[in-house]
C-alpha cells in the first residue's frame, strides 16, 4: 500500500497548474510580483481542480510625463483566458488587465482597463507556438501633480507578438511589443496639446518547474505635442522560484533529525534610466530601481527516516532527491553505489521537470476505444510496463525518441548529460563543437555524439568534474544521478534566471 501511494503522490506531482509566465506583469512598464508557484502538496491532489480566472498581484509603476520618474504603487488584476489549445493547434482568446496604483500622497495616479485579443497558432512539428495580439479596449487615466489625463484610444495603437518554444523541461518565449498611447488633457492643464507615449519593447522570459522569470527593455520617448519631449529606458522584470533549505530540529526527543522545506519566494524590479527628462531633475533623479515583492510560502518536504546515508559523499544531495519525491525508492533496500538504467533516469527527470503524464489506460475496452488512447512508440517496452508512462510523457515532450526505448541499458555520464541538455533545450550553445576539445583532461574518451553536450553544459556550469576529468564512459550510480541532479535543478532555479535578470538590469 506504501508503494501504490508513494506512486499516486509521483503521479500527480506531473501538472503545474500555472499559465505561461507571459504577461503576469502586464505590458505599460509596470512590475509585479508574478504568479506564485504551487507546493508540491497543492500539485499532489488528486481531485479536480478549477483553473484560476483571476489574479491579483502588488504592482508598481513609473509614470514619465512630466520628464521625471513618478512611482504609484496598488495592484494589477490579470485574468488571463483560456490560454493555448495545442490540439486546436490555432484560435482566439481574451485577456485583461486592471491597474490600479497611486503614490504616497495621492497626487499622482493611474487607473487602467485593458481588454487584449490573442490570436495563436501552434505548429506541432517546432513545438512552437506564435501568439499576435491586439487591443480589443483600453481605458486609461492619469493623474499627476493635479493634471489629469485621459487616453484617447482612437487615436491610440497597441501591437505584441510573441513567439513561445516548448522544449522538454523548459518554456522559452521571446516577443516584442509596440504601441502609441495619446493622452488628452482632462483638467488642471494649461494646454490643448496631446502627449504621446511611444513604447518599443523586446520581450524574453521562461518558466520550467523550479522557477520563472520575464524581462522586458522598454524605449520609451514622450513627444508634449510641442516640440518637446523626453526620452527613457526602462527594464521591468519578475521572477518566481522555489528555494530549498534545510533545518535541524532542536529538540533531540525527535523522530526527525531534520528536514527540507521549499521556500516559493517571488520579486518585481524595475530599474529606469532617464535620457533626456525635465530641465529641473537633480542628478540622482536621472536613474534609479523600485522593487515589489510577496511573502513567501513555506512547504516542509517528507522524508523517509529509514534511509542509510550518513556518511555518504552524497548524502545532501541523496536526501533532497527524496524530499522533493525524484526518488521514490524503497529506504529500507536503497543502496546510493546502485547502478542507475536509462528508464529510472529518464523517471527521475519526468518527475523533476513536472513533465505530463498521459492518461492511463482505462481498463473499461469500450471506453478505451472512445479516448483514442496513444498508439505505443516504443517496439521494446508494453503499455502495461510501469515505467511506460514516464516513457511516453518523455517522448511526448520530446526528450527521447520512439522505436527501440532501451530502457534497461545502463546509464553512462556522457549520455546523462545528452539527456540533460535536450530536457532543458540548450544543445544549441554546444553546436558546431564536436571535432573541437573540451576543456577536459580525458576529452578524447569522449564520443563525438556527446561533445557538444558535454561542451555546453561545461560552459553553463553543470557538469561535474574529477581535478578535471569528466569520466564520459563511466556508468551512472544513484549517488551520481543524485549529484548531477542537484546541480541540473540549482542551475534552473537559481543561474537560469541570472541571464534574464542579473545581466539584462546591470
Amino acid at each position: 500500500m506504501k508503494k501504490l501511494a508513494i506512486l499516486a503522490i509521483s503521479l500527480a506531482l506531473m501538472v503545474s497548474s500555472t499559465y505561461a509566465a507571459e504577461g503576469e506583469m502586464g505590458c505599460f512598464g509596470g512590475i509585479s510580483t508574478g504568479i506564485k508557484m504551487e507546493t508540491l502538496t497543492a500539485l499532489a491532489q488528486t481531485s479536480k481542480k478549477k483553473t484560476t480566472s483571476k489574479y491579483t498581484l502588488p504592482y508598481k509603476e513609473n509614470i514619465y510625463l512630466t520628464g521625471q520618474a513618478e512611482t504609484v504603487e496598488g495592484t494589477v488584476e490579470i485574468k488571463p483566458g483560456k490560454g493555448v489549445d495545442k490540439e486546436k493547434t490555432e484560435g482566439t482568446y481574451t485577456e485583461t488587465y486592471k491597474m490600479t496604483a497611486q503614490n504616497s500622497d495621492g497626487t499622482t495616479k493611474v487607473t487602467r482597463n485593458v481588454t487584449l485579443e490573442v490570436q495563436y497558432k501552434y505548429d506541432a512539428a517546432l513545438k512552437q507556438t506564435t501568439k499576435n495580439t491586439t487591443m480589443k479596449k483600453w481605458s486609461e487615466i492619469i493623474t499627476v501633480n493635479g493634471k489629469t489625463y485621459k487616453l484617447d484610444s482612437n487615436l491610440s495603437e497597441f501591437s505584441k507578438s510573441i513567439l513561445e518554444d516548448y522544449t522538454p523541461g523548459v518554456l522559452y518565449y521571446r516577443g516584442d511589443v509596440h504601441y502609441n498611447a495619446v493622452y488628452t488633457p482632462a483638467s488642471g492643464g494649461n494646454t490643448a496639446s496631446n502627449i504621446t507615449v511611444s513604447v518599443n519593447s523586446p520581450i524574453y522570459g521562461y518558466e520550467q518547474a523550479f522557477a520563472k522569470s520575464e524581462t522586458q527593455q522598454r524605449t520609451i520617448t514622450v513627444d508634449l505635442g510641442s516640440g518637446e519631449g523626453y526620452a527613457i529606458e526602462e527594464t521591468p522584470t519578475f521572477t518566481v522560484y522555489r528555494d530549498i533549505e534545510y533545518g535541524v530540529n532542536e529538540p533531540t526527543a525527535i523522530s526527525m533529525a531534520g528536514n527540507y522545506k521549499e521556500v516559493m519566494r517571488s520579486e518585481g524590479a524595475l530599474s529606469y534610466n532617464i535620457l533626456q527628462g525635465n530641465a529641473s531633475l537633480y542628478e540622482d533623479d536621472y536613474s534609479g530601481m523600485i522593487g515589489v515583492q510577496s511573502s513567501p510560502t513555506i512547504e516542509q518536504l517528507s522524508y523517509p527516516t529509514g534511509l542509510k546515508l550518513t556518511g555518504h559523499a552524497a548524502e545532501t544531495q541523496l536526501k533532497k532527491m527524496f524530499s522533493m519525491k525524484i526518488f521514490s525508492n524503497d529506504a529500507a533496500s536503497f543502496s546510493p553505489n546502485a547502478v542507475v538504467s536509462k528508464k529510472d533516469y529518464i523517471t527521475m527527470l519526468v518527475k523533476a521537470l513536472q513533465i505530463e503524464l498521459p492518461e492511463e489506460e482505462s481498463k473499461n475496452k469500450r471506453s478505451s476505444k472512445k479516448k483514442n488512447q496513444q498508439v505505443n512508440p516504443f517496439t521494446d517496452l508494453s503499455s502495461s510496463d510501469a515505467y511506460y508512462r514516464y516513457a511516453v510523457a518523455a517522448y511526448n515532450a520530446g526528450l527521447v525518441d520512439g522505436g527501440a526505448f532501451d530502457g534497461n541499458s545502463t546509464l553512462t555520464r556522457e549520455s546523462m548529460y545528452v539527456i540533460n541538455m535536450r530536457a532543458i533545450g540548450l544543445q544549441r550553445l554546444g553546436l558546431a563543437t564536436a571535432d573541437a576539445y573540451t576543456a577536459f583532461v580525458d576529452d578524447n574518451q569522449i564520443g563525438n555524439w556527446a561533445k557538444s553536450s558535454i561542451y555546453a553544459a561545461a560552459k553553463l556550469g553543470i557538469i561535474n568534474s574529477a581535478n578535471g576529468y569528466v569520466y564520459p564512459k563511466k556508468t551512472v550510480t544513484y549517488a551520481d544521478c543524485a549529484t548531477f541532479l542537484d546541480q541540473l535543478i540549482n542551475y534552473l532555479r537559481y543561474e537560469l534566471q541570472k541571464d534574464y535578470i542579473d545581466k539584462m538590469l546591470l
